[in-house]
């Protein structure tokens, strides 16, 4: 899609973003519990309603709200949401997202709230 496509669809208020859930303790917890709270390298361009899937070019498995929650610029950043990202301790979280994201140096990103719809 070039550039023009993408603002004529966005005018439209149709564009949306596929969020992956790779990981498959966060997956799970989405999908059994219907919220999950995300960390993400990069602010997305879009909040409201879009989709996820299981991994990239992988099929839809769910629809989904997103909203930004806060700017990371640390671990305790996570700790009061650690409880419903998926896993037991913000420690075991941190490691995950050192695990997929390997060029990262230190914990700075985005937290969002995924509820699935």
């Amino acid at each position: 899609m070039n550039e023009m496509e993408k603002r004529q669809y966005s005018f439209l208020g149709e564009q949306r973003m596929v969020m992956s859930f790779s990981n498959d303790e966060a997956r799970k917890q989405l999908l059994e519990k219907g919220l999950v709270y995300t960390f993400r390298l990069k602010k997305r361009h879009t909040e409201g309603k879009d989709w996820a899937n299981d991994g990239r070019c992988r099929p839809k498995i769910c629809d989904i709200t997103v909203k930004l929650v806060k700017d990371v610029s640390s671990i305790n950043d996570l700790i009061p949401y650690a409880g419903d990202s998926g896993f037991l301790h913000a420690w075991d979280w941190v490691c995950v997202i050192f695990k997929l994201n390997p060029k990262l140096k230190k914990i700075r990103g985005f937290l969002y709230e995924v509820r699935k719809i």
